[in-house]
C-alpha cells in the first residue's frame, strides 16, 4: 500500500524539494564523485560539466533521503497531513461489496451470539456456586451432628450469662416446605401462609435438582391429615428403567419418615385407654410418692407432646413450652381433634401449649416469683432434649425422631436448662436422657430398654446448694 501512495508523497513533498537551499558543497564530497580521469585544473569545461552532474546525484538522493523519511514519519504518526490522506485512500480499497458486507454481519452476530452463550454459563455456573455455597455455609441438621447449630447464631442475652435466640421461635423457610396431594393444594397454600413457609407442588418436591432444593423437612396436607416428613434420596436407575423413561421423569428424592400426630388413634390411643403407662418409667418417675401424681407439672421439651398426654391422663395438669412453630401446629392440631372425642376430650383439656422458647420462659418465671399474683412454680419439671445417636450406633431411631431431628435440630444448651428447672421446680426435676450417658449426680433412676429417667429432688437440691 505504501509504494502505491509514494506518488501521493511525492507530490506533496514537491514544494519542501524546490525550496530547498543551494547545498553547499565541499571539494572533499565533489571529488568523492569524480572519476580518476577528471582534471579540475587542465579541463575547466569537463570541471563545469561535473558539477552539473554531481549536483543532480546529490539532489536525487536528497529526494530518496526525503521519501524516506516522510515514510518514517508515517509509520511514527508524526506527519498528521499523510496519514490523513493514506486513510482516505485506505476507506476507498477498503469499501465491500454487499455480499461482503453481509458475510461481515454475520461474524459479528456470531460473535455476538457466542459471547452471549459464554455469558450465560458464566451466569449459571456463578448461580451454581451460590447455591453451593449457602447449602455449604447453611446449618443442615444431619442425624450425625451433636449441637444444635443454630443456636449459636445471632443469641442475645436475656439475664447475665444466659442467651437465647429468638430466631429459632421463628419458621425456618430454607429448611421446611410445604407441598399437598391432589385437590389439597388450597389448604396446603393456606398452611403455607400461616407459617411464614413456601409452598412447592409435590412433582417438584420430588424431581428439583439437589443444587435446586436445600429443604430438609416437608408438611405434606393430604386427606388423612398434616404429615411430617424428611427425605431420602433415590437409588440410581437401572439401565432398564432409564430406557423405558427419561431422566427428566424420574424422582430426586422420596419422602421418609411420616409423622402423622393423633392422639385419639394409634398405639398412644391404645396405651391410654388400657392403662398400659401405670407402670412405665415416665409415671413412676414423675410421681410424689406411690399412686400420687403431682398437680402440675411443666414439659420443657414439647416435641410432639406425647410425653405430656401421658402424664396428663393419670390427672395432672400438664403445660408444654415449644419454641418450633411447626411442632407448636401440629400439637395444636392434634389437640383440636381430642378435644372433639368424648374419650379423650377430658386429657385434651389439661394440657396448655405455650409457643416461646423455654429457658426465656423459665428466665421470666423466675424473676415473677417474689409477686404475690404470679402462679405458684410446678412440682415437676420434665425434660426430654433432643439427643443424637452416636456414630456407632447400629440400630436406626423412630421414625418420629428422626423427622424431627431434621426439623429441629440437636441438644441446645440442655445444662442451662436443666440449672434453671432446678430452681423453678417445686418439688423434683425429671431429666429423660439415652441410655449410657452420663448423669449429673441423679437422686433416682427408672430405666427402660433404651432410655434413662433421672430425678433430682428439690429438697436435696436446697441442701446441696
Amino acid at each position: 500500500m505504501i509504494r502505491n501512495l509514494l506518488p501521493q508523497i511525492i507530490n506533496k513533498q514537491q514544494s519542501i524539494i524546490t525550496s530547498i537551499n543551494r547545498i553547499n558543497i565541499k571539494p572533499t564530497t565533489i571529488r568523492l564523485f569524480c572519476t580518476n580521469n577528471q582534471n579540475n585544473q587542465n579541463n575547466n569545461n569537463n570541471n563545469t560539466d561535473n558539477d552539473s552532474e554531481i549536483n543532480k546525484k546529490i539532489l536525487l538522493a536528497r529526494k530518496k533521503k526525503n521519501k524516506n523519511s516522510n515514510i518514517k514519519k508515517f509509520l511514527s504518526g508524526e506527519d498528521k497531513e499523510l496519514k490523513n490522506i493514506i486513510d482516505e485512500n485506505r476507506n476507498k480499497n477498503l469499501s465491500f461489496t454487499p455480499q461482503q458486507q453481509q458475510q461481515q454481519q454475520q461474524q459479528q452476530q456470531q460473535q455476538q451470539q457466542q459471547q452471549q452463550q459464554q455469558q450465560q454459563q458464566q451466569q449459571q455456573q456463578q448461580l451454581q456456586n451460590k447455591i453451593k455455597n449457602e447449602t455449604n455455609t447453611k446449618p443442615k441438621m444431619d442425624i450425625q451432628d451433636t449441637k444444635d447449630i443454630l443456636g449459636y447464631a445471632g443469641q442475645e442475652e436475656i439475664a447475665h450469662g444466659i442467651f437465647i435466640n429468638r430466631d429459632l421461635s421463628k419458621s425456618d423457610k430454607r429448611l421446611t416446605i410445604v407441598t399437598a396431594s391432589e385437590n389439597k393444594e388450597s389448604e396446603a397454600k393456606t398452611l403455607a401462609n400461616f407459617l411464614k413457609l413456601e409452598y412447592l407442588p409435590l412433582q417438584q418436591v420430588l424431581k428439583l435438582p439437589n443444587e435446586l432444593f436445600t429443604y430438609q423437612s416437608v408438611l405434606f396436607v393430604q386427606p388423612k391429615g398434616v404429615t411430617l416428613h424428611d427425605f431420602e434420596a433415590c437409588s440410581p436407575p437401572t439401565s432398564s428403567s432409564s430406557s423405558s423413561r427419561g431422566v427428566g421423569n424420574r424422582n430426586v428424592r422420596k419422602m421418609m419418615n411420616e409423622v402423622l400426630l393423633d392422639y385419639t388413634e394409634g398405639s398412644i390411643a391404645h396405651r391410654t385407654e388400657f392403662g398400659k403407662n401405670k407402670r412405665s418409667p415416665i409415671i413412676r418417675s414423675t410421681s410424689l410418692s406411690k399412686n400420687v401424681h403431682p398437680k402440675t407439672i411443666l414439659d420443657v421439651t414439647g416435641g410432639l407432646g406425647k410425653d405430656a398426654w401421658i402424664l396428663a391422663s393419670f390427672g395432672s395438669n400438664v403445660t408444654i413450652i415449644e419454641r418450633n412453630p411447626v411442632l407448636v401446629y401440629l400439637i395444636e392440631s392434634a389437640l383440636s381433634k381430642a378435644l372433639l372425642n368424648p374419650d379423650t376430650a377430658q386429657i385434651a383439656k389439661r394440657i396448655t401449649l405455650i409457643h416461646k422458647d423455654s429457658i426465656e420462659y423459665l428466665v421470666e418465671s423466675l424473676k415473677n416469683l417474689k409477686d404475690d399474683n404470679a402462679p405458684p412454680p410446678p412440682q415437676v419439671i420434665f425434660m426430654d432434649p433432643m439427643y443424637q445417636p452416636k456414630k456407632n450406633e447400629k440400630s436406626l431411631s423412630k421414625k418420629d425422631i428422626r423427622a424431627i431431628r431434621k426439623l429441629v435440630g440437636g441438644d441446645r444448651d440442655s445444662t442451662t436448662l436443666f440449672a434453671l428447672s432446678r430452681r423453678f421446680a417445686s418439688n423434683r426435676v425429671v431429666w429423660k436422657r439415652p441410655k449410657g450417658t452420663l448423669p449429673f449426680n441423679p437422686d433416682i433412676e427408672y430405666k427402660s430398654s433404651d432410655t434413662c429417667f433421672y430425678v433430682y429432688l428439690k429438697d436435696k437440691i436446697t441442701k446441696n446448694t
